[in-house]
C-alpha cells in the first residue's frame, strides 16, 4: 500500500508541477506583448510587472489553502485504502467460509469413514459368528455320524422256536441277518401230571428223501427225517402246525398232515426234540436294534453285543 501512495503522489507532482510550468510561460508570453506594444502620443510608460505588484497575505484557512492535486491525492488514497479494506474484509470472509466449508467436508469425511468402520465391524463379528456355529455343527454332525459307524459295528443275537422264525421271517427281511437251525431236547418236568402234547407236521419223502430235503430247502423251509418220512416242524398247538401247512400249501407242496406226539416226540427217555433258530444280526444300530426287539421281542430275548 505504501508503494501505491508514493506513486500517487509522484503522478500528483508531475501534473501539478507541469500546470505551474504552462501558466508561468502564459504570464511571461502576455507580459513580453504588452512591452513590445507602441505608446499613445509618442511616450511609452513601461508597465509595472504584475510579478512586483505586492499581493494580498491574507492567509487562508488551513483546509481552503490545500493544494487541489494534495486534496486529489488524499481522496485517492483513501479511497484506495477503503478498496484494500473492503478487499481484506472480502478476503476474511472468503477465507472464513472455506475453512467452514472443508470443516464441514472432513466432518462428512469422518462420519462416513467411522460409519464405513462400523459396518466392517459388524461384518466382522457376523461372519466369526457364522463361522463359530458352522464349525460347532460341523463339530456335531462328525461326533453323531462317527456315533452310529461306532454302534453299527455292534450285532444282535436270538434264539426263538423254528416255527416263529418262519412266521416272522417275512418281517425280519428289512435286516441283513443269518439264521441257523439246531434241534434241542428238552426233559419234561417229573411234576408235571399230564404230557403235553406236540404236533409235528409230517410230509412223505416221494421216494427220494434228499431231492425232498433239497426242495424244502431252497423254498425257505428246514426238514428232518422222522419215521420214514420227512418232518417239518413241531408245534404246540394245532394252529401253528396248521400254518406251516399252509405255507407248504403256498410254496407248492402238498401231502402235509399233523401227527400227535405224546410226551415231546415218543422218544424213550421222554425227552423231547424241539427245533430252534439261532438268528444273528450285523451292523446293529441303537435304532436298528430297537425295531428288531419290538418283532422278536415276544418269541425271545435279544442279545446286542457291541465290537471290540
Amino acid at each position: 500500500m505504501k508503494w501505491l501512495f508514493a506513486l500517487l503522489v509522484a503522478l500528483n507532482l508531475i501534473v501539478f508541477g507541469g500546470m505551474v510550468a504552462y501558466r508561468m510561460t502564459v504570464k511571461q508570453n502576455q507580459t513580453v506583448a504588452q512591452a513590445s506594444a507602441p505608446l499613445e502620443g509618442g511616450t511609452h510608460k513601461l508597465a509595472r510587472p504584475e510579478s512586483l505588484t505586492l499581493k494580498s497575505t491574507t492567509p487562508a484557512s488551513a483546509p481552503d489553502s490545500v493544494p487541489e492535486w494534495v486534496a486529489q491525492s488524499e481522496s485517492n488514497a483513501a479511497v484506495t485504502e477503503r478498496k484494500t479494506e473492503k478487499t481484506e474484509e472480502s478476503q476474511a470472509v472468503e477465507r472464513r467460509v472455506e475453512n467452514e466449508q472443508d470443516k464441514k467436508v472432513r466432518e462428512e469425511q469422518e462420519a462416513k469413514a467411522k460409519e464405513k468402520e462400523k459396518k466392517e465391524r459388524e461384518e466382522k463379528l457376523k461372519r466369526e459368528k457364522e463361522r463359530k456355529e458352522k464349525a460347532a455343527e460341523n463339530q456335531n454332525t462328525a461326533s453323531e455320524a462317527g456315533k452310529p459307524a461306532q454302534q453299527q459295528c455292534s450285532t444282535a443275537t436270538v434264539v426263538i422256536d423254528e416255527d416263529d422264525y418262519h412266521r416272522i421271517k417275512g418281517l425280519l427281511g428289512r435286516w441283513p441277518h443269518a439264521a441257523t437251525r439246531s434241534v434241542e431236547k428238552r426233559t419234561p418236568k417229573k411234576s408235571a401230571q399230564k404230557p403235553s402234547k406236540n404236533y409235528r407236521v409230517l410230509i412223505s419223502t416221494g421216494g427220494d428223501a434228499v431231492a425232498q430235503l433239497e426242495n424244502l430247502n431252497a423254498k425257505g423251509f428246514s426238514g428232518t427225517l422222522h419215521n420214514g418220512e420227512i418232518s417239518v416242524g413241531v408245534t404246540h398247538s394245532r394252529s401253528a402246525a396248521q400254518i406251516i401247512i399252509s405255507r407248504l400249501s403256498s410254496a407248492n407242496i402238498g401231502g402235509a398232515r399233523i401227527v400227535e406226539d405224546e410226551e415231546g416226540g415218543g422218544t424213550s427217555d421222554g425227552t423231547l426234540s424241539v427245533a430252534r433258530m439261532h438268528i444273528t444280526f450285523m451292523s446293529v444300530d441303537g435304532r436298528m436294534a430297537q425295531d428288531i426287539n419290538n418283532v422278536v421281542g415276544r418269541y425271545g430275548k435279544l442279545n446286542v453285543k457291541n465290537c471290540k
